[in-house]
């Protein structure tokens, strides 16, 4: 019985992680470079006065970087799921775990130095003043805005949930 409840639970995750992937990338409500904010400089991209140009070679960029890392995600789904599946089983062997943690890990750790890459390919667009602009909002990253923050009873102004103003999410 216990062994049925953890094949049907790895199952069930593998589905639900299926479906979620399964939506696949795009670009939703804000997910440009422009004024609106979005893809990276969140709302502080209205005062870094992107000109059309750098917003079109930033997601020019952005999709090359997408399509470019589209078969190490897959292939860190597929590695998860192996791993997935050695923890499920009845009597796990610590050396295949372990293994397959580490292929993971490695995986992670690529596409994490291919995002940093892609970090820096996209600040070299910007001028220096947009640089500087940016450097001021990422400075001020401890400035969320009203939210649950520190202060008094966990409301009010200090670190909270949301982005107020100065506040600028890394790219």
């Amino acid at each position: 019985m216990k062994k049925m409840m953890v094949v049907l639970l790895g199952i069930a995750l593998l589905a639900t992680s299926g479906l979620a992937l399964a939506q696949g990338w795009g670009r939703g409500s804000g997910m440009g470079f422009g004024p609106g904010g979005g893809m990276g400089f969140g709302p502080c991209a209205a005062n870094l006065n992107l000109t059309a140009e750098q917003i079109k070679e930033m997601q020019d960029l952005r999709t090359k970087h997408f399509t470019e890392t589209a078969p190490l995600r897959e292939e860190l789904f597929a590695r998860n799921a192996e791993l997935r599946s050695l923890w499920a089983q009845q009597n796990p062997k610590q050396e295949d775990i372990l293994a397959k943690q580490r292929e993971v890990n490695d995986l992670r750790a690529k596409l994490q130095e291919l995002a940093t890459q892609h970090q820096l390919q996209i600040r070299a667009i910007l001028t220096p003043e947009q640089q500087t602009q940016l450097q001021s909002y990422r400075s001020d990253a401890g400035n969320f805005g009203p939210g649950y923050g520190k202060r008094g009873g966990g409301y009010g102004p200090g670190r909270g949930m949301g982005f107020g103003p100065g506040g600028c999410p890394r790219w």
